[in-house]
């Protein structure tokens, strides 16, 4: 296996995806950007990507999945004049969180939104819990965004779906990567759960930006049409077909 995460082999180079903005289409993360709801930034040793979903016309953000080395990402947010309002964890493995205590520490009071299943296995002193709920939008400032429930890699696993403005984002964490998915051997994973949340995301727009939690491939962002036709998990038809991809 490629990672500790990752169900297949190290993915192959794509060809440049003319449906991604010219900021998405690099090998390298995001990084900060001006323009657009989202910033991308790869830190750690297991190549996490942290986000930050920020609106422009309020100056409010949240974070998703603070990795250890969150500095970067923090001393950016902080020099756009953006307010850190709430974090969004898609799931609780340690990778995902390791930064989570320093971050309630330098920033007190912040609420942490996570799914229930997830939470009890976070161990953060003085940290202000925020259920999540699927298909309940948590703002940020004006935009919304919604959580969706997939299991598969872990019971609670959530991804983020960020509708608005077009084409539309989906913060993924473990659930997809490109041309890849979460491996499901893992204590409260499931390939049968795996595959409902696969056809689950089916239904989201096609041009919506995927983001995955990990920089796997080559590229650092694909779109949901492409995955759809040239992941094997997408492609899957049965639970079988997809467990035998591991």
């Amino acid at each position: 296996m490629s990672s500790d995460h990752s169900t297949s082999q190290k993915s192959a180079p794509a060809p440049l995806n003319p449906d991604l903005p010219p900021a998405w289409r690099g090998t390298r993360a995001a990084g900060g950007l001006a323009i657009g709801p989202v910033s991308q930034f790869e830190v750690g040793e297991q190549k996490n990507f942290v986000y930050i979903v920020h609106d422009w016309q309020t100056r409010e953000a949240a974070l998703v999945d603070p990795q250890a080395d969150i500095n970067t990402p923090i001393r950016w947010l902080l020099e756009q004049g953006l307010k850190l309002t709430r974090v969004l964890i898609t799931h609780s493995h340690y990778d995902h969180i390791a930064g989570l205590e320093q971050l309630c520490s330098r920033f007190p009071g912040l609420p942490i939104h996570v799914d229930s299943q997830e939470k009890l296995r976070i161990k953060v002193p003085q940290w202000v819990w925020e259920p999540v709920f699927d298909g309940h939008p948590i703002a940020v400032g004006n935009l919304l965004i919604n959580p969706i429930h997939t299991p598969g890699h872990s019971s609670g696993e959530i991804c983020y779906h960020l509708p608005t403005p077009a084409p539309g984002y989906l913060l993924s964490g473990d659930t997809v990567f490109i041309r890849d998915c979460g491996r499901t051997d893992l204590p409260t994973g499931s390939n049968s759960a795996m595959f409902e949340s696969l056809q689950k995301l089916k239904k989201l727009p096609p041009k919506t930006i995927l983001l995955p939690g990990h920089h796997y491939a080559s590229e650092v962002a694909s779109t949901l049409e492409r995955e759809w036709s040239t992941s094997p998990p997408f492609l899957a038809k049965t639970v079988q077909e997809l467990a035998a991809l591991e």
